[in-house]
């Protein structure tokens, strides 16, 4: 059988996208925004723009978005832009006037993309797939600026002066760069590495010669070597950035004028005026380590105390804006509707916090800048920028927008839809419509999870495109989880906070009721068909979906992209997990738990699946699908799976994640309105999972969902 190229396999998706822009034929010329004069006018959104889009900071969060200059004259931060046509990035050093007297320019051009690291189940260093390329730091005097760039492998500080000089690698780094800081006076950097990594490393390399020793080292679904253990010593050394040279004498980070010692070790937020009173937040009840937070204020060495109900959870921003004025950001959650909302408290009168605005917008990064805040700013329409508020009114100013062509894309109307399902737990979701949508126009409609905040791009995970699939005539559902059990939040340990969602499946029970009644809440617009409903899952957003698909008839079609809880997660995943698991209530390997998995399990219930699923997988994660796979076919169930090499969690290829956009929105696109993809491959295999759907169809008729 002759195989097509995924851009003919899915060519119906993606038409347009070569004519769509020119292509900059470097990656100076990709990363700098074009003039706004320069758009063509209207057009259609296609998977490349949302691929390529000019990122920074993390996707997941706007965190380590940006970094002011002492002077609060300039911005910097680190751009990337991928290429879908030689799978790659474009990363560089931008440097951004505040008051936008010159043109955004370009500090250096280079590297490779930087993605985060973790420690799981015992296991140290496991790359996530998410990009966490890091902050730019600048030096005390505002002269230079250190960051990370990634060549070769391997992580490296560079330094670059704002005289035009080009920047340089400080020399003689062997390990991975961890984290960067300027000593106070400016003459070193301090740089965090982790040598015992390589060290370890080192060590099962020479293992290798006479057989690992299978232990909790191993992270089998991802392969069969032994990994270091964690956690794993962090080591901080002073050098001299242009020899690199390591120093010995003491000299502390810096940490901005009078601020060195203020910070409480218990502070997960800190905020420090120069006249030296304090904010900070840190866990009401620290036996409780997922329960809320309360903001603490002290000024000239009392504690002040704040009785209002915004001193508590959620607190996201601390800024003095003078001396007794206290700037307070409470974040969105999915009970306020996803709002953010910014408070002024002057701490000498006595009155409460005061409300200045809040806005659905997500804001994050924020930062004082001579007397204004400057924050990364996402809409549910609008990719990220980096914009000025007007704390009085909510009004920004832009200071720097990377992707100004986006303003041209003709895009789906976003409605945000708020809902309490049967047992009074509230939640919130964006529904997006198809830009074509008229009154009394009836779409089918695809969930896609589970955190609906800022620019509505793909989803947790990115993989897959809201506004492809409204241009496609789709409705989207952007569906926001709701808040965690509150037996969870008064947990004393991730253990016993993981055997409380675990048992009977409270949390997934949690979840789907929720998503239930926010299906509910979009039907009941009039602009959504009932019989024609998707569902699509990531991470914990696919655990949803296999638990929907186990409970409801409500599905016509299913896509996911990392699977499944299973019981052979037991062995799969390796002793690590296996140790885990037994901890938070998980049935033993061998054991008979079927009656504990039945109720999430997709292996389990393959003898009555009845909706299409496609499978979309990183091939670090391809052992944890293998067992629903195999039991998916072992029964008929119309399922088809692909597996993408030199991927993690998250997948980071730009050629990869346009395959899962087009080929996910052809998937729907099949089932949903019986529009065949362009491949004849595809087309064939796809028409023949159908007939074999109807005909078990009409064997054995679908049987009423067990509601949980």
């Amino acid at each position: 059988m002759v195989k097509c190229a995924v851009a003919c396999l899915l060519l119906n998706v993606s038409v347009g996208i070569a004519v769509a822009h020119a292509t900059p034929a470097t990656c100076i010329e990709r990363l700098l925004p074009p003039p706004r004069e320069a758009a063509a006018g209207p057009r259609a959104i296609t998977a490349q723009d949302l691929i390529e889009l000019r990122d920074f900071g993390r996707v997941e969060g706007a965190t380590e978005a940006f970094s002011i200059s002492p002077d609060g004259r300039y911005a910097a931060l680190t751009l990337r832009r991928a290429d879908v046509a030689t799978d790659s990035y474009c990363i560089g050093l931008v440097l951004i006037a505040i008051d936008g007297s010159a043109q955004p320019k370009l500090l250096d051009v280079g590297g490779e993309l930087i993605l985060s690291v973790t420690d799981i189940f015992g296991i140290e260093a496991v790359v996530t797939g998410a990009v966490k390329q890091g902050n730019p730091v600048w030096s005390p005097d505002g002269q230079s600026l250190a960051f990370l760039r990634r060549d070769q492998g391997v992580s490296r500080a560079w330094v670059v002066g704002l005289d035009g000089r080009p920047a340089t690698p400080v020399p003689g780094q062997v390990d991975d760069v961890l984290g960067i800081a300027w000593s106070e006076d400016g003459r070193s950097l301090l740089l965090t590495t982790m040598p015992a990594l390589r060290a370890q490393s080192a060590e099962i390399d020479r293992e290798a010669a006479t057989g690992y020793f299978y232990d909790e080292r191993f992270r089998l679904s991802a392969d069969a070597r032994p990994h270091p253990r964690s956690p794993l010593p962090r080591l901080t050394v002073r050098v001299d950035p242009v020899t690199g040279a390591v120093r010995d004498e003491p000299q502390p980070a810096s940490t901005g004028p009078g601020l060195s010692n203020l910070r409480p070790n218990n502070a997960t937020l800190f905020a420090g005026s120069p006249a030296g009173n304090r904010a900070w937040v840190a866990l009401a009840n620290p036996a409780q380590p997922f329960g809320g937070a309360k903001l603490h204020v002290e000024a000239g060495g009392r504690e002040l105390i704040c009785a209002d109900a915004i001193c508590n959870s959620p607190i996201a921003g601390l800024w003095w804006f003078s001396p007794d004025e206290l700037i307070v950001m409470r974040g969105s959650t999915s009970s306020n509707g996803g709002r953010t909302a910014f408070f002024r408290w002057h701490i000498r009168a006595d009155r409460p916090p005061v409300r200045l605005f809040e806005t659905t917008d997500l804001l994050a990064s924020c930062q004082l800048a001579a007397g204004s805040l400057l924050c990364a700013r996402e809409s549910a329409t609008r990719p990220r920028t980096i914009v000025e508020l007007d704390l009085n009114t909510g009004d920004a100013r832009p200071i720097f927008d990377p992707n100004p062509h986006m303003a041209d894309v003709v895009l789906g109307s976003v409605q945000r839809i708020r809902w309490v399902d049967g047992n009074g737990v509230p939640s919130f979701g964006d529904l997006v419509l198809p830009p074509s949508h008229k009154a009394g126009d009836k779409h089918p409609m695809i969930i896609v999870q589970y955190l609906s905040r800022g620019f509505l791009r793909g989803g947790t995970g990115d993989d897959y495109p809201i506004q492809l699939l409204a241009t496609h005539g789709f409705a989207v559902l952007s569906f926001q989880k709701p808040e965690p059990l509150p037996a969870m939040l008064a947990a004393g340990d991730e253990n016993a906070a993981q055997r409380i969602n675990v048992t009977g499946w409270a949390e997934r029970t949690r979840i789907f009721r929720s998503l239930d009644a926010g299906i509910d809440t979009a039907v009941s617009t009039g602009s959504i068909d009932p019989d024609r409903i998707g569902i699509t899952g990531f991470s914990d957003g696919a655990s949803t979906v296999q638990f929907a698909l186990n409970h409801s008839n409500r599905f016509k079609a299913a896509a996911i992209s990392s699977c499944c809880d299973e019981p052979g997660m037991m062995f799969v995943a390796g002793p690590s997990y296996a140790s885990s698991g037994a901890r938070w209530g998980y049935p033993p390997a061998g054991s008979d738990g079927r009656a504990f998995w039945k109720p999430q399990s997709l292996a389990l219930n393959a003898d009555g699946m009845r909706v299409p699923l496609l499978m979309q997988v990183s091939d670090s994660e391809v052992r944890g699908a293998a067992e629903t796979f195999a039991a998916l076919k072992a029964h008929g169930a119309p399922v088809e799976m692909y597996v993408f090499p030199d991927e993690n969690h998250i997948k980071s290829h730009p050629a990869h994640r346009f395959a899962v956009y087009t080929r996910g929105v052809a998937w729907f696109d099949f089932w949903l309105n019986s529009k065949p993809p362009i491949d004849p491959d595809a087309n064939m295999r796809w028409s023949e999972l159908r007939e074999e759907l109807i005909a078990r169809l009409r064997r054995k008729p679908v049987s009423p969902a067990r509601r949980p």
